[in-house]
């Protein structure tokens, strides 16, 4: 049944499935547990009334694991800013306007606890001396505690726009303190490379415009959720510093490691 690919990041592709349907088939590396969860997960969110692509089954594709999803006909927003730069600002302010929206959600008991995950993320994190994780740990356990329903890992890549957006990929999805999940795609849009598929001219031109796209989407958030960059800002050291986990590139990595070290020198003695 299944067809052409027609998408691919680091933990999946995405084929033509059945009519109305797409397949996100998941890499071997992937473990049969993370795909459980994000189906589990991508059910609960769909059932909230989350705009998310419906996941009608879990199957299995040779020795590889798949979930089917409805197929939404638009592009991923970051495809669109691609092909129409001068919409960017526009988009980054939609997409603040969504992230708030999924914020409103109470926390689903499948996902994770967000601290939780963070501190286990900054514990492994490399690149970081011992003292420095500590101090870190220290620093997070400070942070106040959510139960709002949190995406972890909200970029353009992750929302499609047909009529409307819809958000994808609820694998990092976790229950937390909405001004974490903020910081996140702050970090992204700060210091995060840009896709492969970007063209050069998207990439050209979100590099050099990086703080006034950060400053809409915040602006628009903060507008939104009466929060302040007070609420954001203590955030992004540590998912900062659980993100070096991550698939990056070592240039990234040290980016973001430069920026952590800048944070923890900015900290308090008592910390």
């Amino acid at each position: 049944m299944q067809g052409k690919v027609i998408g691919e990041g680091r933990t999946a592709e995405v084929l033509e499935y059945a009519e109305g349907t797409i397949l996100k088939l998941y890499k071997d590396e992937v473990p049969e547990s993370h795909v459980d969860l994000e189906y589990r997960i991508s059910r609960l969110v769909h059932a909230q009334g989350v705009n998310t692509p419906q996941p009608h089954e879990r199957v299995m594709e040779g020795e590889r694991h798949g979930i089917v999803y409805q197929q939404i006909p638009g592009p991923s927003l970051l495809k669109l800013m691609d092909g129409k730069p001068w919409l960017i600002l526009s988009c980054l302010r939609q997409m603040a306007a969504l992230h708030y929206s999924l914020h409103q959600l109470e926390g689903v008991g499948e996902a994770g606890e967000q601290k939780q995950r963070l501190e286990h993320n900054i514990i492994a994190a490399p690149m970081l001396e011992t003292g420095e994780k500590s101090q870190i740990l220290s620093h997070l356990a400070r942070l106040p505690d959510g139960k709002k329903l949190c995406h972890g890992d909200f970029h353009p890549d992750n929302i499609l726009m047909d009529d409307k957006l819809w958000v994808i990929d609820w694998m990092t999805a976790v229950t937390g303190n909405p001004a974490a999940d903020v910081a996140r795609s702050v970090i992204m849009f700060r210091i995060g490379a840009m896709p492969e598929r970007a063209s050069l001219f998207t990439k050209a031109f979100i590099g050099f415009a990086r703080q006034r796209m950060t400053a809409q989407y915040i602006r628009k958030y903060l507008k939104c959720s009466g929060l302040t960059r007070a609420d954001i800002e203590p955030w992004i050291l540590p998912v900062a510093a659980a993100r070096l986990v991550e698939g990056l590139s070592i240039p990234e990595k040290e980016l973001l490691v430069r920026e952590i070290r800048k944070r923890l020198r900015a900290l308090p003695r008592e910390q």
